[in-house]
């Protein structure tokens, strides 16, 4: 599972008073518990007075505990809350129908050939027109991926967000 970050979000006053008594190894594993509940290195950094920076932070959360140092008795760290659901579940996706994939294959040979020079009318310049349209009315309003369509159109992801954005 990924780590899922509480962004915007400022520790609690209790926990700032308690992070500001830490020091040293108490304080590195302090810093990692947070870290793991969901806090942001900046929450954490904010949370001194100077500010501590991010990378300083971070160093706390990859710095070796010695053993005897593990040992403390922390309380458990506060957990954040979340206040958006996970990515998958709030941007719902859909892929693409048969036919929309067998579209997209047929206009994309086509497309491909397509240069600036070309006559309006011209077979390709007529074909990427349409592919573009479809790619982009399929991405934007129905919300399918960039790698689905890439995928159909046998070109790579740059190339079909290239043509979306």
């Amino acid at each position: 599972m990924t780590r899922r970050s509480a962004r915007g979000q400022s520790l609690p006053t209790h926990e700032i008073n308690f992070l500001n008594e830490l020091e040293g190894y108490e304080l590195f594993a302090r810093a990692r518990m947070l870290y793991a509940q969901g806090w942001t290195l900046r929450s954490i950094g904010e949370a001194f007075e100077p500010p501590r920076a991010r990378s300083t932070v971070r160093y706390w959360i990859n710095s070796p505990i010695p053993i005897a140092s593990a040992h403390t008795s922390l309380p458990t760290a506060p957990v954040p809350v979340l206040a958006t659901a996970s990515a998958a579940a709030r941007i719902p996706r859909r892929h693409l129908t048969p036919t929309e994939y067998s579209k997209i294959a047929e206009l994309a040979p086509l497309a491909r050939k397509y240069r600036a020079t070309m006559n309006p009318g011209h077979q390709s310049a007529r074909a990427n027109r349409e592919l573009t349209e479809l790619c982009v009315r399929l991405h934007h309003t129905e919300r399918v991926t960039i790698r689905d369509l890439a995928d159909a159109a046998s070109v790579s992801y740059r190339a079909m967000a290239r043509r979306v954005s």
